[in-house]
């Protein structure tokens, strides 16, 4: 039954036989996710996508991608119906299904092409390699388009519980899925050879050795790396709180309430004596619903807490105007000098924090629409905060842990530390907290840096320079943690290099893409001529 199965699946033909097999691929990329973490998963979804638009042309390996791409991001995104209910849902896992689809399209048509080549023993890894680009530019457009994009789900990040995301240390989380995919597709193109009739158990064992090699490298290699974590520019003593506020973009609460919410947490910490002589607090995204810089009554509460209790600064999210613009900000908050310094969230969320093109949008869904009342602006100062005598550290607000620059601009602006203040507080207990934390871990790695994620409501953690767990909290509960972090000042050759694989994979793709196109079409008018 195994072995009729496996012809099934290297002979047919059968058009709706191959949008199954990428249904199913597309489930199993979604699974190796958290919450369900099953992280081999993801290698064996791309095998199956691939065998099902195998030799197919562009458009039918288009439609066989799409369906292949709506199953995972349906499955992956689906705390989205949390937020907003199933419309936003289907609308954003459709147009990332079409963007999937696409790149398997481009895929059939390429490794058609490359195969007609004839390169040998090398053809499997010189196909495998550009199919593993065209999966990384898939990434690498979805992630930018449309309205700036979502980079979640990315292949990279489905690897935050296993060893193998060491290698984002080195290659960043764009590397990390080209590798994913070159291997994957290894093990497609080398499950379909063809071997000579009557072939024996040695031979066929011998024709694998070369995947298998390639397999043994690429994931041994994680396993020898010893990512440091000591504090080779000193450590910080830092506490972060979760408030376990319902800060919702929709919540209803009394005035205030979300802020005095972590300052209860906090006085609890200060008079326990686990909050002495720290030098950093840290609140979440939105954990101050009163904007103390601005109004008379939260500055009062703020400035007597830091000054009189926790004589340390404080870094908390904050909403303020500053003229006609809205921000989603963080500010940090000085013993006896009040605000020194804030940050401004660059990257607002479409759809949450501000409508693009509002008008067209509000006559298709004006009830939805009308929810969101302000268009957050987006910030143009930088996310770095002097910590007297310490260091210094970056700030990521929530989603922008997703985008690989943010990150790498702290790093390069001397940030020895990151904290990711976020809040998860529309997700209810879906999968979001958990995947935003996932991605936090990854960055850790990535980046070389202690990140300190912190929730209104969790998932929050501590996580070392090599993505280790040193705290995390229970979610949906009050709670803090406190920590002496190492602060780091080297740069990790992600951080130096990373930005340019997803732009060299890119263009790789187009390049492959349009030399195949040609290449094919040659061919074509040649057996015509013949």
């Amino acid at each position: 039954m195994v072995s009729s199965l496996l012809n099934w699946i290297r002979q047919s033909n059968s058009f709706w036989g191959r949008a199954l097999l990428g249904i199913l691929g597309g489930l199993a990329i979604a699974i190796s996710f958290p919450a369900f973490n099953i992280w081999p998963a993801i290698f064996l979804g791309i095998l199956l996508i691939l065998l099902a638009i195998r030799q197919l042309g562009f458009f039918k390996a288009f439609f066989v991608g799409t369906f292949a791409g709506f199953a995972f991001y349906g499955l992956v995104l689906k705390w989205l119906t949390t937020y907003l209910g199933p419309l936003p849902w289907f609308l954003l896992s459709f147009v990332e299904a079409l963007m999937f689809g696409l790149a398997f399209g481009v895929m059939a048509v390429v490794w058609r092409w490359l195969s007609s080549l004839k390169l040998g023993r090398f053809e499997p890894f010189v196909v495998a390699f550009v199919l593993g680009a065209i999966y990384t530019a898939r990434e690498y457009v979805a992630g930018r388009f449309p309205f700036d994009g979502l980079p979640w789900a990315r292949a990279g990040l489905s690897q935050a519980d296993t060893w193998i995301s060491k290698l984002v240390w080195a290659v960043d989380i764009a590397g990390l899925s080209w590798l994913i995919t070159f291997l994957s597709a290894l093990a497609a193109i080398q499950f379909v050879k063809p071997l000579p009739a009557g072939s024996g158990l040695r031979l066929r064992f011998r024709s694998w050795l070369p995947t298998a090699t390639a397999w043994l490298v690429v994931l041994g290699i994680p396993a020898l790396m010893v990512i440091p974590t000591d504090g080779n520019a000193g450590t910080m003593k830092i506490a972060a709180v979760q408030g376990n506020a319902n800060a919702g973009l929709f919540a209803i609460n009394p005035p205030g309430s979300i802020m005095d919410k972590h300052l209860d947490v906090a006085r609890e910490l200060v008079k326990s004596g686990s909050g002495q002589g720290l030098d950093l607090m840290v609140w979440p995204e939105n954990s101050s619903d009163l904007d103390p810089v601005t109004m008379l009554e939260p500055n009062m509460k703020i400035s007597k807490f830091v000054d009189e209790e926790l004589n340390a600064p404080l870094l908390f999210g904050n909403k303020t105007f500053r003229g006609k613009d809205f921000y989603n900000e963080v500010d940090l908050w000085a013993p006896d000098k009040g605000l020194v310094d804030w940050y401004d969230k660059k990257r607002p969320v479409p759809f949450g924090e501000y409508v693009p093109y509002r008008s067209f949008f509000m006559s298709l869904a004006p009830e939805m629409i009308g929810l969101i009342g302000w268009d957050m602006s987006a910030g143009t100062r930088d996310g770095l905060f002097d910590i007297p005598n310490k260091g210094k550290v970056g700030s990521l607000i929530c989603f922008e842990v997703t985008i690989d620059y943010l990150s790498y601009d702290l790093v390069n602006g001397g940030a020895q530390a990151i904290m990711v203040q976020t809040n998860s507080s529309d997700f209810g207990k879906s999968e979001q907290g958990v995947q935003l934390a996932a991605i936090s871990r990854m960055r850790a790695i990535e980046t070389g840096r202690t990140v300190v994620s912190i929730s209104t409501v969790g998932v929050s953690g501590i996580y070392a320079p090599d993505g280790s767990v040193m705290h995390e909290l229970e979610t949906f509960k009050p709670g803090a943690m406190v920590s002496e972090i190492a602060l780091r000042d080297d740069i990790t050759p992600a951080v130096r290099f990373g930005r340019y694989f997803e732009e060299a994979a890119f263009f790789l793709a187009i390049a492959m893409f349009s030399i195949a196109i040609v290449g094919l079409t040659v061919s074509k008018r040649r057996k015509k001529k013949s």
